[in-house]
């Protein structure tokens, strides 16, 4: 069985996902329990329980499933990053953010370039705690990162800015941070989460601005916006953790 296929068996066992939900530490659940509970919240404090609104609870709840599970480089984070992935995607093209719809449409092929490589790391250090060991990125790969976010951002603006996207120049910044913390992610840089904390910090004023103006979405925004928080919430603690991990 090469990488690939045996990456995908074990990102979707429902055995392996069992096992990597209940071997958890005890913080991990802390940290679940209060960002369901918000998310939650949200969603009935918003009393309307339209499309926009459901949707934003499922990708609540499936993202943050995936994020305490990224934190402990735990390879089942996958599954939940691919279905919440998908209802993100639903969401930012009902709310017209044209960075955002690219974002999503990068992650969800990168969820299974990810479960390459994130196997991979697994099979090379066989017999550990089966958890990625983080790696510490060059000057010459950062060099190269900051030139293509230069880059992704002038074209992104200028796509959102023909296609009449809404809020251009904070959601012109989610693909660029977006394809390089998920490149970084990939190969299991910890300096990923530099980038997933611009993102939500990004995010959470982007899904404010939704909220407060009352479109697309409306108070219906208000269950992303608290998941933003909650996302944001969640990068420190898994910058703390994997920069606190002897790197590779």
């Amino acid at each position: 069985m090469n990488v690939f296929t045996r990456g995908l068996s074990q990102t979707f066992s429902p055995k392996n996902v069992i096992r990597e939900l209940i071997t958890l530490r005890f913080f991990d659940y802390i940290m679940l329990l209060v960002m369901l509970v918000a998310q939650v919240a949200a969603y009935i404090a918003t009393d309307a329980f339209d499309l926009i609104s459901n949707l934003s609870l499922v990708v609540g709840i499936f993202t943050i499933l995936n994020l305490i599970l990224m934190n402990r480089g735990r390879l089942t984070n996958y599954l939940w990053g691919t279905i919440g992935t998908i209802f993100w995607w639903i969401i930012a093209l009902q709310s017209h953010l044209i960075g955002d719809i690219f974002s999503q449409t990068f992650y969800l092929i990168m969820q299974f370039v990810g479960i390459y490589f994130w196997q991979k790391n697994l099979d090379d250090f066989e017999g550990g705690s089966g958890e990625v060991a983080p790696r510490k990125i060059t000057a010459k790969i950062a060099s190269l990162a900051i030139l293509a976010f230069v880059v992704i951002y002038g074209i992104v603006l200028a796509t959102s800015h023909g296609l009449h996207g809404q809020q251009i120049f904070l959601d012109a910044t989610l693909l660029p941070l977006g394809i390089l913390s998920m490149i970084l992610m990939t190969y299991g840089y910890r300096s990923q989460w530099l980038g997933w904390i611009l993102i939500d910090s990004i995010n959470v004023i982007i899904w404010f601005n939704n909220w407060n103006s009352g479109i697309h979405g409306g108070s219906s925004a208000l269950g992303m916006f608290v998941l933003q928080i909650t996302m944001l919430l969640n990068c420190i603690y898994g910058t703390y953790l994997w920069f606190s991990k002897k790197p590779e």
